[in-house]
């Protein structure tokens, strides 16, 4: 939330940290698991979508309509610097 701060979970600070480094660019949930978790296969993808999830509810101001995290379908997400699509 805009001028509050946000306590992230060591996961969540570390796929947002990841995301900011790669910022405007999608990436998949395979990508993901495999920089933040270290996992190779498909298997745990939703983990990717669950901490996505919290890092919505923390970071957005309407979770449904996101401002900074993007979903891109088919593919997973992306960090976006203002509000691009």
């Amino acid at each position: 939330m805009r001028g509050n701060r946000v306590e992230l979970m060591p996961k969540e600070f570390n796929l947002i940290y990841y995301m900011a480094q790669k910022i405007g660019k999608p990436l998949s949930r395979n990508h993901l698991l495999d920089k933040i978790w270290g996992l190779r296969y498909e298997a745990d993808s939703r983990s990717v979508d669950v901490h996505i999830s919290h890092l919505l509810d923390k970071i957005e101001l309407d979770p449904k309509k996101t401002e900074y995290i993007k979903t891109i379908r088919g593919i997973g997400y992306k960090l976006v610097a203002s509000q691009e699509d």
